[in-house]
C-alpha cells in the first residue's frame, strides 16, 4: 500500500509540474504583472480569476514542496516516537496555516477576488488541518493509532481535490486557445 501511495505521489507531482509549465508560460508572457500588477490590470472577472488562480497555484506548489521536505526532515530526526509524532503533526498544521495565511495575504496585496480555485484550495487546507489536528490528538495525546486510514484517505482526497481545482484554469485556458486557433484557421 505504501509503495502504491508513493507512486501516486509522483503522479501528482507530475501533474503539478505540468501546472508549473503552464504558469511559467503565462509568466513569460505577462512578466511580473502576475505578482505586482496595478489595479487597472484587474479590469474584468477573467483577470481576477487569472491572478487568483496564479496565486493559488504558486502558493500551493511552494508550500507543498516545503511541507514534504519538512515532513521528511522530521521523520529523519532521532527522538522519542511520541515526541516525533507530536512534532510531525504540529509542523504540518503550522505549514498548512502558513499556506492559508499566505494565500489570503497575496490576494489582499494583489487586490483580486477569490476564484473558485482559491476557495477550493482554502477549503481543502482547512479539512487537512482538521485531519492533522485529529491525528495529533489521537496519536500524540492518547496513543490511539486506529484513525490512520481516515487520515490517509482524507489527506489524499484533499490533495486530489486541490490539484484538480488547480488544473481547471490551465485546461480551460488551453481549450479556449485551441478553439480560437481552429476558428482562425476556418
Amino acid at each position: 500500500m505504501n509503495e502504491f501511495l508513493y507512486n501516486l505521489g509522483w503522479v501528482l507531482k507530475g501533474v503539478e509540474f505540468l501546472i508549473v509549465i503552464f504558469w511559467l508560460q503565462k509568466f513569460h508572457k505577462m512578466r511580473w504583472k502576475l505578482f505586482f500588477g496595478v489595479k487597472k490590470d484587474l479590469a474584468s472577472v477573467q483577470h481576477h480569476e487569472l491572478y487568483s488562480c496564479f496565486l493559488s497555484a504558486f502558493c500551493f506548489l511552494v508550500f507543498h514542496l516545503v511541507g514534504s521536505e519538512v515532513d521528511q526532515f522530521v521523520l529523519s530526526l532521532e527522538m522519542d516516537k511520541l515526541e516525533k509524532i507530536k512534532l510531525f503533526y504540529t509542523s504540518g498544521v503550522i505549514i498548512q496555516f502558513s499556506f492559508a495565511m499566505t494565500l489570503v495575504c497575496m490576494h489582499l496585496v494583489r487586490g483580486c477576488t477569490y476564484s473558485p480555485t482559491a476557495r477550493i484550495c482554502m477549503y481543502t487546507t482547512l479539512v487537512y488541518m482538521a485531519l492533522l489536528g485529529m491525528e495529533l490528538i489521537a496519536r500524540g495525546s492518547y496513543d490511539y493509532h486506529d484513525l490512520g486510514m481516515v487520515y490517509v484517505i482524507g489527506a489524499w482526497m484533499c490533495n486530489f481535490i486541490a490539484i484538480g481545482a488547480l488544473c481547471t484554469y490551465p485546461i480551460r485556458s488551453l481549450k479556449d486557445h485551441f478553439r480560437q486557433r481552429r476558428v482562425a484557421a476556418e
